[in-house]
């Protein structure tokens, strides 16, 4: 995948670290991962001081070729993380499908202890005590921005509060997602 440019900075990265903004027929901006939607479009990192720079300025308008648009930034900002958050939905659906998640703690824990090439996955709720009990077996762990009934729901199943993936490409790309949620939330 080519090198994109951050409208914001102008530091250059591939695709995948960037979100891409279009003008959709209405006349809002949409963004969106990677390069589906037709139209020409601008990039721009997950970093609170671009998103900043980047509704501050008429870089955006003259990136899109001088077309007019009202841009919010907390409205920008929500549209990314909704954005980032059916993303990372949808790699743990996948997870589930390809056959290399497992649930529950012990079933976990038992995975942790024995497979050198998967991680662990946690809700954001999960209980002081399971933490622990994680960090006890696990010195690497990822904290995603769900709740145990999210999870749950997502998989048709109870509550969820440790998943393993046992796939070290989705696992990287979970964690590349999970970073760039925090930075944008953080900010």
């Amino acid at each position: 995948m080519p090198d994109r440019t951050c409208i914001a900075c102008r530091n250059k990265g591939n695709a995948n670290i960037l979100f891409r903004m279009v003008i959709s027929p209405v006349g809002s901006i949409v963004c969106e991962l990677g390069r589906k939607l037709p139209g020409r479009g601008a990039h721009c990192c997950f970093d609170m001081n671009c998103i900043s720079k980047l509704v501050s300025s008429n870089r955006l308008e003259i990136a899109l070729k001088g077309r007019h648009f009202k841009i919010d930034s907390d409205e920008l900002l929500q549209n990314v993380r909704i954005l980032l958050r059916r993303n990372l939905e949808g790699m743990l659906i996948a997870s589930k499908r390809k056959g290399v998640l497992t649930f529950g703690k012990e079933a976990v824990f038992k995975k942790v202890k024995l497979s050198k090439v998967g991680k662990p996955f946690v809700s954001k709720d999960i209980s002081p005590n399971n933490l622990m009990n994680l960090k006890r077996i696990s010195e690497e762990f990822y904290v995603l921005p769900f709740v145990m009934n999210e999870l749950g729901e997502f998989f048709d199943r109870r509550p969820t509060g440790v998943l393993f993936i046992n796939d070290a490409l989705l696992v990287n790309s979970i964690c590349l997602r999970l970073i760039q949620e925090r930075a944008i939330s953080n900010g």
